[in-house]
């Protein structure tokens, strides 16, 4: 594309993010409760759990270091709840709202100098001075697209410079699980990275998954690079949507 700089954005042991569970270590990363690291030496990726999900506040997003102004919300995601109503097409429009699971979904970009951002669908950097900005539905939409692992960083606008997907965000009530299913696209190979793996995202957490930050082919050869490649769309799917202790999601106060 126009104006893309075709080299890796990142490389093993060079990049901003190489050291960014080290530097929150302090912070949250010492007492995590859940921290895997999955695949081969050189296609790693890692699941950690950062916080409770009522650690998330919407009125100020992710609270962390390196994210542009207006862009550390994360998006809203309306799960509905397994409640088994079968006569769905009798109740009003938009009545499953009342039974839904209010999630939050974040796909996070970084460029090599460290520069972070939330997207929208298409890869499109998030722009807002508040959450309470951010349309419904638009957790579900990047959901069920695919998204990119490459756009220009919003900070370099002079010289482009490429940011990587290397992060998503999700922050579920208690009463939701999901299960974690990521197939890359690159360089027309699916590499499918929870392939043998029955991963779940446990409820009442704010979890993080990183991605890997090169992407190998079976012989754990790095691949060349494209920028055509994507993660396919629906890499959480949920498992389980109960009803929370009120019977019903909570619009505005924070994940509880």
């Amino acid at each position: 594309s126009s104006g893309i700089n075709a080299e890796w954005p990142l490389l093993p042991g060079e990049m901003a993010n190489s050291g960014f569970y080290h530097s929150l270590a302090e912070k949250c990363c010492s007492t995590l409760p859940l921290t895997r690291v999955f695949g081969r030496p050189h296609l790693a990726w890692m699941i950690s759990s950062l916080s409770l999900a009522s650690g998330y506040q919407i009125s100020s997003g992710v609270e962390q270091p390196g994210f542009l102004l207006g862009t550390q919300f994360l998006l809203p995601w309306d799960i509905p709840c397994d409640d088994g109503h079968a006569n769905k097409l009798s109740e009003p429009k938009n009545a499953w709202k009342h039974r839904a699971n209010r999630c939050y979904i974040g796909y996070e970009y970084e460029c090599s100098k460290g520069h972070r951002f939330f997207s929208s669908v298409g890869g499109v950097p998030l722009k807002c001075t508040a959450a309470t900005m951010l349309k419904e539905g638009l957790g579900l939409s990047i959901i069920n697209s695919d998204a990119h692992l490459y756009v220009n960083c919003p900070s370099h606008t002079n010289k482009p410079l490429l940011a990587q997907l290397i992060r998503l965000f999700v922050c579920v009530p208690e009463q939701v699980t999901l299960s974690l299913h990521l197939v890359i696209y690159y360089r027309n190979i699916l590499i499918n990275l929870t392939a043998g793996e029955q991963v779940h995202i446990p409820g009442g957490k704010m979890t993080v998954i990183r991605l890997p930050y090169v992407y190998c082919d079976e012989n754990d050869t790095p691949l060349t690079f494209d920028i055509n490649g994507h993660l396919k769309r629906n890499p959480l799917i949920p498992i389980r949507s109960g009803y929370g202790p009120k019977g019903r999601r909570n619009e505005k106060k924070p994940l509880n």
